[in-house]
């Protein structure tokens, strides 16, 4: 079994008004519809609750913070804090934070070209870089072996370096999962350990992140570095929390600053990325490195960055009110539908922060999404 690419749908919502929030989202309590939001954290318990019923879900679980505060910390459902999921794509965002540990070391840059750290690629593939790989705009073709249980990562990722390049690099936005596995191998090569290893000494062990993993035994023995990881909430939470206080956590140093804002930042400007199959479904035409970008200043800094999974699992960062948070589900319906339905509920969390606040209270922003 392998955990399927998230995939996102084309824009529907792209404003910019003082008070953004409030006036996308609408009044209307207990519906996850995209005309009926609930603004208010009892009517998104509601929402989470019939969604549960509806879509036959085990448990869901909401964590939000704003400055420092608790606004939700609940489950639902069977659900704990300490329930582990599949995450899908929320992945990309763990593989890209453990790659900027290697670039605050100096180790590896973010311009270095695939070819400087794996040799057997050469030609078009070869001249991808790094950053490239890490916002899905390296022109390599996917690749199928990388949910293959009976392989390794390095072996797959040599059979990738044998496969024609599909688009010049920096051409055109893909969203996909081999360009992963690739930045994934350079992990490896770079540090001398398992990617799992790497992951585990670099982001997991200093954010203190005990669930989470990108191999589960018999269901994924090799890590699928864009997809393959489970996590809980608290995990997750933790992870969130150390990028919205810019790389620190419980007085550690796990990334720079300028990291943290690095994978924040407009990876893809200036490519089309509206006829990309990952884009139509969220409307969230703006790729970093690893994270959406669903809502963003007139300077184009990202207010808020998510990771998104296939299974509806949606953490985010929130600059704008200071704070960050996780809706944490298994939505097996398809990413068409588990998606979409995890965005508005996570809109409407900001629009309840707003609500009990008397306002959207941040700078003009750009919301991106259904």
């Amino acid at each position: 079994m392998h955990t399927p690419s998230f995939v996102h749908r084309a824009p529907v919502l792209v404003v910019l008004v003082t008070l953004v929030l409030l006036s996308l989202l609408g009044a209307c309590r207990g519906s996850t519809g995209p005309a009926d939001r609930p603004t208010t954290f009892d009517g998104i318990d509601a929402s989470i609750d019939q969604r549960i019923a509806r879509a036959g879900l085990e448990g869901a679980g909401l964590l939000v913070v704003v400055d420092g505060a608790e606004l939700r910390n609940r489950t639902y459902g069977s659900h704990t804090p300490d329930t582990v999921v599949p995450i899908a794509s929320a992945s990309k965002w763990l593989t890209a934070a453990t790659m900027m540990t290697l670039v605050d070391e100096g180790i590896v840059s973010l311009d270095d070209t695939v070819a400087r750290w794996l040799p057997s690629f050469t030609g078009t593939g070869g001249r991808a870089t790094i950053r490239q790989l890490l916002s899905h705009t390296s022109g390599l073709a996917q690749a199928s072996c990388i949910w293959d249980d009976d392989t390794t990562l390095a072996d797959c990722v040599e059979s990738i370096a044998r496969q024609r390049a599909v688009d010049e690099p920096g051409t055109r936005f893909t969203y996909g999962n081999t360009s992963y596995s690739v930045a994934g191998r350079i992990i490896e090569v770079a540090t001398g350990q398992s990617f799992e290893e790497a992951f585990a000494a670099r982001i997991a062990g200093p954010v203190g992140m005990r669930a989470t993993r990108f191999t589960d035994g018999s269901r994924s023995p090799t890590p699928v570095p864009a997809a393959s990881a489970v996590s809980t909430l608290n995990d997750y939470g933790r992870f969130v929390r150390m990028l919205a206080s810019d790389g620190v956590i419980d007085g550690r140093r796990v990334l720079r600053t300028s990291s943290v804002r690095t994978m924040e930042s407009d990876a893809v400007v200036g490519l089309d990325t509206a006829g990309d199959g990952a884009v139509r479904t969220t409307g969230i035409g703006t790729y970093g490195l690893g994270v959406w970008r669903d809502v963003t200043g007139v300077d184009d800094s990202s207010m808020i960055s998510s990771g998104n999974g296939a299974y509806g699992f949606y953490p985010w960062v929130d600059r704008a009110r200071n704070g960050y948070g996780v809706l944490s589900v298994f939505d097996q319906r398809g990413a068409e539908r588990a998606v979409p339905d995890s965005q508005r509920q996570v809109h409407a969390v900001w629009a309840a922060i707003d609500e009990a606040a008397g306002g959207y209270r941040g700078p003009p922003v750009t919301v991106h999404g259904r």
